[in-house]
């Protein structure tokens, strides 16, 4: 087996955009990520293959700090995969600390990871894609739908501190979340749930694929939850979003129940679970 650094992303694409866009909605993540590297998004970038005789077995990319998201292509191989890509991640100094991929794999790296470095692997996150093509006909709560404006910097911002928070990540630095918050608004990424020219509720659009797009950053302040302001706003951004798009995606986190019951209202339907795995080194 042949465990390639890739340092042009353009060739990257050219290697993997073919095997990855097969399950186009499943591996929206890595090719999402990937377009946004070839844009200039991220500064820090790494890119992988695993091969053997010209076949591809795995594909592997990181924008440190993020995750490292792992696709294994022929899940036939997927031991012998396991086995060489940690050694090699290793060996090469990659920087990640996390992994991002399909439960079973991931799984599967995380234990190999114990036997080869003798430290642990714990589940973060078991998180569940889902994927849309029309939205229901649901009840729509009070309140329009708007997009983002600078006036909205400072109070997205907070929600972006809150959003953190409540999905158990660790804190960014306050320049990020500036940075962030900034391209959301200048992208006319980030759209909010207004009740009586009140903000209540955000989401926003990320990492578009040829044919999809994922909704993502579903906060609503906690003292107005439980009124179906995020419901609503899901609905109602991706319905903006399926007049260009063929089908929207998201992550939820499975131990939440009411994220995946109003994302299932919406229309949303489970396609594959995932596990994001911290990883001791």
């Amino acid at each position: 087996m042949e465990f390639t650094i890739w340092d042009n992303p353009d060739a990257f694409a050219e290697r993997v955009l073919p095997e990855l866009m097969k399950r186009e909605a499943e591996h929206s993540l890595m090719i999402g990520i990937l377009e946004n590297i070839k844009r200039g998004v991220y500064p820090t970038y790494h890119q992988m293959t695993v091969e053997d005789d010209g076949r591809l077995l795995a594909i592997m990319q990181v924008t440190p700090p993020h995750p490292l998201n792992y696709v294994i292509v022929d899940t036939s191989r997927a031991q012998d995969v396991h086995t060489i890509a940690v050694s090699a991640l290793l060996d090469r100094d990659i920087p990640f600390t996390e992994i991002v991929s399909e439960r079973v794999h991931a799984e599967a790296f995380a234990a190999r990871w114990r036997e080869q470095t003798g430290q642990d692997a714990s589940p973060f996150m078991a998180q569940g894609l889902y994927r849309l093509d029309h939205v229901n006909d649901i009840l729509i709560a009070e309140g329009v739908m708007r997009y983002a404006t600078t006036d909205d910097q400072a109070l997205l911002e907070d929600w972006y501190r809150g959003f953190e928070q409540d999905s158990g990540l660790a804190p960014s630095e306050t320049e990020k979340v500036i940075r962030t918050v900034t391209m959301m608004i200048e992208n006319d990424d980030v759209v909010l749930w207004e009740v009586n020219s009140t903000p209540v509720s955000c989401a926003k659009r990320s990492r578009p694929t040829e044919n999809g797009i994922t909704v993502s950053f579903v906060y609503t302040v906690p003292e107005k939850r439980g009124k179906g302001y995020a419901r609503s706003l899901v609905a109602e951004l991706s319905r903006e979003l399926l007049k260009t798009k063929q089908f929207c995606t998201l992550y939820t986190d499975l131990t939440n129940p009411t994220s995946n019951k109003i994302y299932q209202e919406v229309g949303y339907e489970p396609i594959m679970e995932s596990a994001w795995i911290r990883l001791a080194r």
